[in-house]
């Protein structure tokens, strides 16, 4: 029979939360399991007892990022009744009320990176990218679609690196001039 301290049930969800804390901080090149530990507050054997290799604590992190950022997206573009809707729910998804924090695209930029020397991860990845057109197929033709979410990812990415906000005129009116050159 085990003596002391109970297992805390939610030891996985912090030591995930730490993870994605240690990458948004620091970049995956310096994550490593003591790092995550301490963030977390855990022993260390925690760590390989619910991830047995820092590749499955990353993706996992990640896989998680993903879990928590979708519902925030896709819900509004499905409610959408129409195009125009559409559009602004994109524009708000870009630079407004719903888009990613710096620390957010901080993370989805890591993501990248590390996609680039991982299979996993770049599976992950393509995953992330077909639900995303999945939802934006539901309002738009396939090559608007694409375009939209390569030209989102772009204007995230540049957010990144300026201070000064994106127009919501000029990111209304781009998403607006794809939307409309796919459906002539």
């Amino acid at each position: 029979m085990r003596k002391g301290k109970p297992n805390d049930p939610l030891r996985r969800e912090r030591i995930l939360s730490a993870a994605l804390e240690v990458i948004g901080t620091q970049g995956v090149h310096a994550t490593s399991y003591r790092g995550v530990a301490a963030r977390a507050g855990v022993p260390l054997g925690s760590m390989t007892y619910y991830f047995p290799d820092l590749e499955t604590l990353i993706v996992s992190a990640f896989e998680t990022l993903g879990d928590e950022l979708e519902p925030r997206y896709t819900a509004p573009l499905r409610a959408a009744r129409d195009t125009a809707e559409a559009v602004e729910v994109l524009v708000a998804a870009t630079c407004g009320a719903t888009s990613p924090s710096r620390e957010d695209i901080r993370l989805y930029t890591e993501i990248y990176h590390y996609g680039a020397r991982s299979p996993r991860v770049a599976g992950l990845l393509r995953d992330f990218q077909e639900a995303a057109l999945v939802v934006l197929r539901e309002q738009f033709p396939d090559g608007a679609a694409r375009a939209v979410d390569a030209l989102m990812w772009g204007w995230w990415t540049y957010r990144s690196f300026h201070d000064t906000p994106l127009d919501e005129d000029v990111v209304r009116r781009a998403y607006r001039s794809i939307v409309d050159e796919f459906a002539s």
